[in-house]
């Protein structure tokens, strides 16, 4: 059976340095990322709240497909600040070592859905922006960034009247792809406690 594409939103959800620290600390991190979804996840307003909303772990990464009748713009700015305010609370009582933050890259586009599984021209493009130099240099070089969003060029154009994105090239199935890489300011969920594992609470 063929399955036709459908237009859909794809967000790439990849944990920022999983493997430091050994299993303890990956298998920690994972559990707080589906916490976090969960929890943004229950104050979807109803109008966007359907069925077809798909979500896939992938070690240390997940997948979102959001149905095309949810704006980009929400995507872009609502979805992501329910990301911040929910790391901010999970992350307030952890040191440096015990912190989730996350790299987010977006696209719009093709799906092709064969739940559990999906593939598609979205897909491909949001995991390649995802692991993209461009976007763990930027997270690298702040440190007090929970999470830091890269959109597709497709997906920027329906942001006309969001600001906070610069323009970037990033290698993507090997050629060249213009994306947007957010410069928006952060809320901070750092916490400077010493030590080399999960600050008490």
């Amino acid at each position: 059976m063929r399955t036709v594409p459908v237009a859909a939103t794809v967000v790439r959800i990849g944990i920022v340095a999983p493997s430091r620290g050994g299993t303890a600390r990956a298998v920690h991190l994972g559990t707080t990322l589906d916490g976090v979804l969960d929890e943004v996840f229950d104050h979807v307003p109803v109008p966007y709240r359907t069925p077809t909303w798909y979500r896939r772990p992938e070690g240390d990464n997940t997948t979102l497909v959001i149905p095309p009748a949810v704006p980009l713009r929400w995507v872009a700015t609502e979805f992501t600040g329910g990301l911040d305010e929910a790391l901010r609370r999970r992350n307030r009582h952890l040191n440096e070592f015990g912190r989730l933050r996350l790299r987010l890259a977006a696209d719009h586009g093709d799906v092709v859905l064969r739940p559990p599984n999906f593939g598609g021209a979205a897909i491909a493009l949001a995991v390649w922006l995802c692991e993209s130099e461009v976007l763990k240099s930027a997270m690298a070089a702040a440190p007090e960034r929970a999470q830091l969003l890269i959109v597709s060029d497709r997906f920027h154009a329906a942001l006309a009247d969001v600001p906070e994105f610069r323009r970037v090239v990033v290698p993507a199935g090997g050629e060249r792809e213009i994306a947007w890489l957010s410069t928006g300011p952060d809320t901070g969920t750092r916490n400077t406690g010493s030590g080399g594992g999960l600050a008490p609470s």
